[in-house]
C-alpha cells in the first residue's frame, strides 16, 4: 500500500511537470496562468484526470478482485446446490418406484398400506423442498453472474433491487437461502429413505416377499439422497466463503451430518 502511495505521488508530480514544460513550449501567457502557478485551466484539468485514472488503479484493484471472488463463489453455490436438488429428485422417483413395486403386494393390509401413505407424503415433502431448492439455485446462478453495485427476474420472481446488479447484501441473502434450501433438500429426501427402510422391514414382518425392484430402488435412493447431503454441504461451504470475501457476517448454517435426515432443518 505505501509502496502505490508513493508511485501515485511519483507520477502526480510528473504529470504536473509535463504539463507545465508543455505549456511553456507552446508559448503560453505567464500573466493569465499566474494565479494558479503558470499551469492553464486545461492543462490542469488534463493532469488532475491523469492523477484520477492513476488512484483508481492503485486503490481500486483489490476491491474489484474481492467482488469478482465472492462471484465465483456464489456461482459454485449454485451448481452445487442445483446439483443438490437434482439428486434429491432421482431420490424421490426412486422411492416413489419401490412404492409402486409392493403396491399389488399390501393390497388389504392396512397397517402396510397407512406405513406406504406416510412414505408417500413424505415423498410429497421432499419433493415441495427440492422444488424450492432448485429455484434458489437458479436465482444465485443469475444473481452471480451479475455485476456487485447496488430488476433481476429468475423464474419470474424479483431477486434485486436494481435494474441490472445485486448489492452485496442481496448476493449473500440469495446463497443463503440456495444453501439452506439445499440442505432442506437432502435431508428431506434422507427422511425419505428412513421412512422407507422401516416400510421394508415391515413387509419382511408380514411375510411378504420384497421385491428385487424394491431393492434396487431403495438403494438407488439412498445413493442419491447421500449425493444430494453432499452437494448441499459444498454449496455450505461456498457459502461461508462468499461471506468472507463480501466481508459480510451472515448466518451460520451447520452441515448436513448422518444418513437418516430430518424434518430437513438440522443435521443428525
Amino acid at each position: 500500500m505505501q509502496l502505490n502511495k508513493l508511485s501515485l505521488a511519483l507520477a502526480t508530480s510528473m504529470l504536473l511537470t509535463t504539463s507545465l514544460h508543455a505549456q511553456e513550449a507552446a508559448g503560453a501567457n505567464a500573466a493569465t496562468g499566474s494565479a494558479i502557478g503558470g499551469v492553464s485551466t486545461t492543462v490542469v484539468v488534463a493532469a488532475v484526470a491523469g492523477v484520477a485514472v492513476l488512484a483508481a488503479a492503485s486503490s481500486g484493484s483489490s476491491g474489484a478482485a474481492a467482488v469478482t471472488s465472492a462471484n465465483q463463489d456464489a456461482s459454485g453455490a449454485a451448481t452445487t446446490a442445483a446439483a443438490a436438488s437434482t439428486q434429491s429428485t432421482t431420490a424421490a422417483t426412486q422411492a416413489t418406484a419401490a412404492l409402486t413395486s409392493v403396491t399389488a403386494l399390501i393390497a388389504g393390509n392396512t397397517a402396510l398400506t397407512t406405513q406406504s401413505n406416510a412414505v408417500t407424503a413424505a415423498i410429497a415433502t421432499a419433493t415441495a423442498a427440492t422444488a424450492a431448492a432448485t429455484l434458489a439455485a437458479s436465482n444465485l446462478t443469475t444473481a452471480s453472474a451479475a455485476t456487485l453495485s447496488g430488476v433481476l427476474n429468475s423464474a419470474g420472481a424479483t431477486i434485486c433491487a436494481a435494474a441490472t446488479s445485486c448489492t452485496k447484501a442481496e448476493l449473500a441473502a440469495l446463497s443463503y437461502t440456495a444453501a439452506v434450501t439445499a440442505k432442506t433438500a437432502a435431508e428431506n429426501a434422507l427422511a425419505v429413505n428412513t421412512l422407507l427402510t422401516a416400510f421394508r422391514a415391515a413387509l419382511v414382518a408380514a411375510n411378504i416377499a420384497v421385491p428385487t425392484a424394491f431393492d434396487t430402488a431403495l438403494a438407488a435412493a439412498q445413493t442419491a439422497a447421500l449425493a444430494s447431503q453432499t452437494a448441499a454441504n459444498s454449496t455450505i461451504t461456498s457459502y461461508t466463503a462468499t461471506l468472507a470475501k463480501l466481508g459480510i457476517t451472515g448466518t451460520t448454517i451447520n452441515a448436513s451430518t448422518g444418513t437418516k435426515g430430518t424434518s430437513g432443518t438440522t443435521g443428525t
